[in-house]
């Protein structure tokens, strides 16, 4: 995402030149091998989230969260999510290969509640050959979480994060230096953009032909909003943005479980010379000048993705991209698994 003149016009001077030159954070990796899944973010941080076989299904997973950087630790946590699906109850306790690691929590939302340091080693050790990883609750049922999948997965993260043939290495080690490893990136910082009030002849550029005409000429494809492209009339709704651009957004896909509307940055007179701006989003927030869409992976609600886009003063910078994981039963999702990251201020 000034008490006195000088600073507030220092101020300015950084937030118009932040305008003028935010770039759009390079989205990061994604991979998904049996039953694990990859998403590395542009900060260069990876997560790795293995879950339960299929059969027997039960509601657990496990997240590998690496910095990048040379001498970066992995950490580790465990969900034992909510859903239809068994879930072990009672004190867990972290069994590997057979050998009793010690007693383990459900992190849940508590983003510090990890797995202790040497529980983590023997996982990243064991994973990327053969880990037998059972959860044991307090009626002494194992529970297991597959390790199929994990070691292509570790070995992608690796090779996103620039670690391959180097000691810290997490599947292919070598004797490349460590220092070699690519440094992890700084979080990009968005200033959004003040947006002005609304005016009274705003809604009826809505009507206007020649904007629908824009809009459409300014798709990259039909695809991109097969409502709009193929003619029907749905209403375009109009936001103030600054004294001479609006954003107009209309209806573009609508299904049983998910819709999205496109947006497009248009200039308030003709020609109007719309930019599109995305069709992976569900509204407008003004308070904080950013587009949103939340969509369902399965209609039970087991597994969402999100897309955010922040107007910087000069136009829409994607700040937040997410999914959170595979479609496991679990209501929300197991984690939160991004691959841009921004702070908006």
């Amino acid at each position: 995402m000034r008490h006195a003149l000088l600073p507030a016009l220092l101020g300015l001077a950084i937030a118009q030149t932040a305008h003028a030159a935010t770039p759009d954070p390079k989205p990061g990796v994604k991979f998904e091998h049996n039953d694990w899944s990859l998403a590395c973010d542009n900060t260069r941080t990876c997560r790795a989230a293995g879950y339960s076989p299929e059969e027997p299904a039960n509601l657990l997973s496990l997240m590998l969260e690496r910095a990048g950087g040379p001498n970066a630790p992995v950490i580790a946590r465990l969900r034992n999510g909510e859903g239809d699906d068994p879930a072990p109850t009672g004190a867990l306790r972290l069994r590997l290969n057979g050998k009793d690691l010690g007693p383990v929590q459900d992190t849940g939302e508590a983003e510090k509640v990890l797995l202790k340091q040497a529980q983590t080693d023997a996982l990243v050790a064991a994973l990327p050959r053969q880990a037998r990883i059972e959860i044991i609750d307090g009626k002494g049922k194992a529970w297991p979480i597959s390790d199929s999948g994990a070691t292509a997965v570790l070995l992608k993260m690796d090779e996103a994060q620039g670690r391959l043939g180097t000691p810290g290495a997490l599947v292919r080690r070598g004797d490349k230096a460590e220092a070699s490893v690519p440094a992890a990136l700084p979080v990009p910082v968005i200033v959004h953009g003040k947006l002005v009030a609304p005016r009274g002849t705003d809604a009826a550029l809505g009507k206007v032909p020649a904007l629908r005409k824009a809009m459409i000429a300014s798709l990259p494809t039909p695809d991109e909003c097969t409502r709009l492209s193929e003619g029907e009339q749905d209403e375009i709704e109009i936001q103030r943005l600054d004294a001479g651009h609006v954003l107009a957004s209309t209806s573009c896909f609508m299904g049983a479980y998910n819709f999205s509307s496109g947006y497009w940055v248009v200039q308030d007179k003709a020609p109007h010379q719309a930019k599109f701006v995305t069709s992976d989003a569900e509204d407008f927030d003004r308070d904080d000048a950013t587009l949103r869409g939340r969509f369902r992976g399965r209609g039970i609600g087991d597994c969402f993705s999100g897309h955010d886009w922040t107007w910087d003063g000069a136009r829409f910078v994607k700040s937040s991209e997410f999914t959170t994981g595979q479609c496991r039963g679990v209501a929300g999702g197991h984690w939160q698994l991004p691959t841009v990251v921004s702070t908006v201020r």
